[in-house]
């Protein structure tokens, strides 16, 4: 458990079950993009080790593959950046919130 893990839980309303699974997604996001790309590149090399296409042939597949783990990745990153924003959003209001009561 982190430093930063403890502070949630110390806080009370922090380290709730729901942004511990908020936290578990988005490792869980992050983990599939990696395997994504791991799992393209490992593809594409085995590719040119059994194609028995000519050499055109195989890099345009791979052309058109690494094209589409690109995409992929850039999909994956637009929503981690979007559930971080979001994330960043309600901590802020959490934040207002709980300086606002402390001043009352």
């Amino acid at each position: 458990m982190s430093v930063e893990d403890d502070r949630l839980e110390d806080d009370g309303e922090l380290g709730s079950d729901e942004e511990r699974e908020t936290l578990g997604r988005r490792s869980g996001v992050v983990g599939f993009v990696g395997g994504l790309v791991l799992g393209a590149l490992i593809g594409a090399g085995i590719t040119l080790l059994v194609a028995p296409e000519r050499g055109r042939m195989v890099r345009r597949r791979l052309k058109r593959r690494f094209r589409r783990v690109r995409e992929d990745a850039e999909r994956g990153y637009r929503q981690m950046k979007h559930d971080v924003q979001r994330e960043a959003s309600q901590r802020r209001r959490w934040l207002a919130r709980a300086v606002k009561g402390e001043e009352a």
